[in-house]
């Protein structure tokens, strides 16, 4: 592959080529670090912060129902920070626990849906040089109590609906010692996040609970009111110090503590803001990307550093366009499950709709389409004007730029909301080990099926992976394991020495686990999975992650799972249909009007399903030895709370998926 082609969007560092290995790859517009000066003075979450009050001191920095000015954020910080460290101190029995909380770099759990205190208690935590740990809002009692006992985390910050899930708990969570209320416990009934039947004598019987187990319960405002009374000194962390732990999704078992550093994600927020500031126009989110996640975690940060102001939404993600409306954020951070549904719904408005007003949005887009994929501009001067006036304000009639992150989107999907939003709306990638940012598209790159170039202050390479046939050598695209080396790349996993070192290469290359492919435009795709592939008996390998991708295209499919045993010959699968679909297709099948759940089980169904899918494996180019040769219809969806065979962020577990479905497996292969 020719790699300095004048088209060629990725810079191409000379002489980086090794055997096995792509050369390394940066960022075209800042091929050098160490160049770029702009906020060069920010080296701490810290700094982030705290430079934008004596700026902006009344710019509103947090909102929901009330509106907080960076001024009001920061009293709110410094006194909640203080009112922290003293109510340790004194709860502290020897002088080695008071050294220990005096040392700082101790843990603080926040376990709670978006709100302008989970930020707060943030920025508190970095103000004296504490480590915040992100629980999901949705983690059943099995996850939270792994990870409040793996990272031994003394207090824990949550929503007074979590109390009671805590102390059900507290007999296996030996260093719980403070659980803080982010919602006021003397008042008759919290704030919104609040459970609606939340009253006194329900108070009082969760702090006499706490008591009977020698824990501390107060709320927000207590621990507030305690610093303003008992102010304690900044104490600033270093850019080595530990900022925060995310825990990984765990789909092949516990989750890992993600160490990352101060300097982790305030190199990810500069680099993320790099020609953004504009003091003139300030930048407004909607943050409803869990907060325990790495992505939603990087956009507050960075619109923190251009002077943003953020605005949290209701708590329920069906009212997430309510919300954006009613708060009309500037940019938009979103996700492929969400922008899947703004899809069905615009196109049901637009190029679907019956009569004259089909007619008009199928020429207007089909004219658009061809004029985004020549030039990159999803703008036209009178389709904008007339027909996409009510489609651009969709989400927010100030949106300028979206992105899409966390997992692939389709490309027809990205290429149709660029269109009828009339804005940039660029995919990228990033991940937990890389404090959430490692290669975007570029605004005005029209191309999809790809995640950019490296972003500024990230170098990508590929190596070899001889045991799945892909190879750097490739031909007419290098394809391998992604590596990723950046001062955004985490520290390590947390007590777990063997996997970190798993995790790195020479140099500090991160090994991510994701095969990608060098794309003849210098951009990157994500191609494939390496971490969960296994081998069949007759020694091929088998990447379930890329079939499952390959099957969740298929109209008939909504989820699956694909297993493997290393003594049989082919793969097997858990199929949940699409009932939607399934349903009318399975009634032709039995010509008898029967439940999803019977359909199913219905053999005749089965079978003719079956058949559907070697059908569209092979119109697919997969492999013989890839095509599942029996599965089971299950007509229970996976997700996170039930069944829990889904992570928090929608992903697989494919272990406890295998436990799951043990018997119905070793049926299959019998």
């Amino acid at each position: 592959m020719d790699y300095f082609t004048p088209n060629f969007k990725s810079y191409v560092v000379p002489n980086s080529e090794k055997s096995g290995r792509t050369p390394v790859l940066r960022n075209k517009k800042f091929i050098e670090d160490s160049l770029i000066t702009e906020f060069s003075q920010v080296k701490t979450i810290y700094d982030i912060f705290w430079r934008g009050k004596p700026y902006n001191p009344e710019t509103s920095s947090f909102l929901s129902y009330k509106f907080y000015t960076y001024k009001e954020s920061a009293e709110i910080v410094t006194n909640f920070a203080s009112g922290l460290i003293h109510l340790t101190l004194k709860l502290s029995k020897t002088e080695a626990e008071k050294n220990s909380v005096l040392q700082r770099q101790w843990p603080v759990a926040l376990y709670s849906i978006n709100r302008p205190e989970w930020n707060l208690t943030d920025r508190a935590c970095s103000t004296q040089s504490l480590i915040s740990v992100a629980l999901y809002d949705t983690l059943g009692h099995d996850s939270m109590t792994y990870i409040l006992n793996h990272c031994k985390a003394p207090v824990i910050v949550c929503t007074v609906d979590k109390i009671s899930r805590i102390l059900l708990n507290i007999q296996k969570l030996p260093n719980v010692k403070i659980i803080i209320s982010i919602d006021s416990l003397s008042e008759p009934s919290g704030p919104r996040s609040g459970p609606p039947n939340l009253n006194i004598r329900a108070i009082d019987i969760l702090k006499q609970w706490a008591e009977h187990y020698n824990v501390t319960l107060v709320d927000f405002d207590q621990v507030k009111e305690y610093g303003k009374q008992h102010k304690i000194d900044h104490h600033p962390p270093k850019p080595s110090d530990i900022y925060t732990m995310l825990y990984t999704s765990g789909t092949t078992g516990n989750p890992k503590g993600v160490m990352s550093t101060h300097e982790n994600y305030a190199h990810a927020a500069r680099y993320s803001s790099l020609g953004k500031l504009d003091k003139n126009n300030t930048p407004v989110i909607l943050s409803y990307l869990p907060l325990a996640h790495c992505y939603g975690r990087n956009v507050e940060n960075y619109n923190t550093l251009l002077f943003g102001s953020i605005g949290y939404y209701s708590g329920d993600i069906s009212r997430i366009l309510e919300d954006s409306r009613d708060l009309q954020p500037t940019s938009f951070p979103g996700i492929p499950r969400l922008l899947n549904r703004f899809y069905d719904v615009l196109r049901a408005q637009t190029i679907d709709a019956p009569g004259l007003t089909g007619v008009l949005y199928r020429a207007a887009i089909k004219e658009k389409l061809e004029i985004l994929e020549k030039t990159g501009n999803p703008r036209h001067e009178f389709w904008d004007a007339t027909l996409f006036e009510r489609t651009r304000g969709f989400i927010s009639k100030r949106l300028t730029v979206a992105g899409s992150g966390s997992a692939s989107i389709e490309p027809q999907v990205l290429n149709f909301l660029r269109v009828v939003f009339c804005i940039d709306l660029v995919e990228g990638f990033g991940m937990t080990e890389t404090s959430a940012i490692g290669s975007k598209q570029e605004p005005g790159d029209g191309t999809s099926g790809n995640i950019g170039v490296p972003l500024a202050g990230v170098e990508i390479c590929l190596r070899d992976i001889p045991e799945m046939s892909y190879f750097t050598s490739d031909l007419p695209c290098p394809r391998g394991e992604l590596l990723i080396r950046s001062k955004s790349v985490f520290s390590g996993y947390y007590n777990e020495p063997e996997k970190t070192a798993e995790a790195f290469l020479e140099d500090r290359w991160f090994a991510s686990g994701d095969v990608a492919r060098i794309n003849l435009d210098g951009t990157i795709s994500i191609i494939d999975r390496k971490k969960s592939i296994f081998k069949l008996a007759q020694g091929e390998y088998v990447a379930p992650e890329r079939l499952e991708n390959t099957l969740q295209k298929f109209p008939l499919v909504s989820q699956s799972f694909i297993y493997g045993k290393n003594t049989m010959s082919y793969p097997v699968g858990i199929i949940v249909p699409d009932e939607a679909v399934f349903m009318p297709w399975a009634a032709k099948l039995v010509k008898q009007n029967k439940s999803f759940k019977d359909m199913t089980k219905d053999p005749i169904i089965v079978a003719a399903f079956l058949e559907e899918i070697a059908k569209y494996c092979k119109e697919s180019k997969m492999n013989g030895f890839e095509i599942i040769k029996k599965l089971y219809l299950e007509y229970i969806p996976f997700d996170a709370t039930t069944n829990k065979l889904l992570t928090p962020t929608m992903k697989l577990k494919r272990f406890d998926a295998s436990k799951y479905y043990s018997n119905t497996l070793d049926n299959l292969y019998s």
